[in-house]
């Protein structure tokens, strides 16, 4: 079932989901720790905790040996399954990672704004991730981090230009890809 049929899912089952209304978390229910997650400056200092962790957390697991491991599956699955790892084991724990945290994150966007809808699973949250990974670099853990901080002010910049203002983000990324993929040969890139 692709990504259309799960938005179809949330707007059919309007009295299970609230479809297009979406969920509303009264102010009274987000409380954490005697803190009113409705004030601004304690979100915001609750969202760079939980995205400090979070960061903290991804870069521990790279360094460590299940990270290797992790980054010796993506060079080459074959060599690392030779070398005796059990590559589908890890790749499933891997997964397990991933979602977990962005069920986390899901979690924390709905309690600290109070508001979960259908318009979350549209198509754009799901582009918005693999762009900030393409701009920012596959390889590291903070590349996509300068990933998603360039996007933000591109489309910021570029909806102040134009209400397409995906164009210009697929027109950069689509640049920026080619740059990756060109050969300088003499002062010529191909």
């Amino acid at each position: 079932m692709d990504l259309s049929h799960f938005y179809l899912s949330i707007l059919y089952l309007g009295s299970i989901t609230r479809g297009d209304e979406g969920f509303v978390i009264q102010q009274s229910s987000r409380v954490f720790l005697s803190m009113d997650l409705s004030n601004p400056t304690i979100r915001y200092y609750s969202a760079l905790l939980i995205f400090s962790l979070c960061m903290l957390t991804n870069l521990w697991i790279a360094k460590s040996p299940f990270g290797r491991v992790l980054v010796a599956i993506r060079e080459n699955s074959d060599r690392a399954l030779m070398l005796g790892y059990n590559v589908k084991l890890y790749k499933l724990f891997s997964i397990i990672i991933s979602g977990t945290i962005s069920g986390f994150a899901g979690a924390c966007y709905g309690i600290l704004f109070g508001y979960v809808g259908a318009s979350f699973a549209a198509v754009s949250y799901s582009i918005f991730p693999l762009l900030w990974v393409l701009i920012g670099g596959a390889g590291t853990v903070l590349g996509p981090l300068i990933g998603a901080i360039f996007m933000f002010y591109l489309i910021d910049y570029a909806s102040d230009i134009t209400d397409a203002y995906m164009i210009i983000c697929l027109l950069y990324t689509s640049d920026a890809a080619d740059e990756e993929d060109s050969v300088d040969l003499g002062g010529r890139r191909i």
